[in-house]
């Protein structure tokens, strides 16, 4: 697990790094950009295989967990929840993982912090 470091904690963006996360169509885009704009916490697998999987404010009880993040727009909304507090989109409204997926990842991200 590696950590990129800014001056606010708060902008703590939790980045699935498991194998399949990591061959899904754009990974590196997604990591590179919420790398300029967050802090990145490269997290082991969180086994719900939909990725990229982003996760905001991973050190928290009430982490969400955002799947199939895998263009620029979609990266610019998490970084613009995360740093400028703007509410979630629809669209990664829908994208949030709920029930026992959350729940899983829940346990793996405590698992990795």
């Amino acid at each position: 697990m590696s950590t990129k470091r800014a001056a606010d904690a708060s902008s703590e963006v939790g980045l699935c790094t498991g194998k399949d996360c990591r061959r899904s169509d754009g990974f590196r885009s997604v990591q590179r950009e919420l790398q300029r704009r967050c802090d990145v916490v490269e997290l082991a697998c969180l086994d719900v295989c939909h990725g990229p999987v982003v996760v905001l404010e991973p050190r928290s009880p009430d982490a969400v967990v955002i799947e199939r993040v895998r263009n620029r727009a979609l990266v610019q909304e998490v970084a613009a929840h995360v740093v400028d507090r703007e509410p979630l989109s629809a669209r990664l409204r829908n994208r949030r993982l709920s029930g026992s997926k959350r729940a899983k990842a829940r346990r793996r991200i405590e698992r990795a912090i």
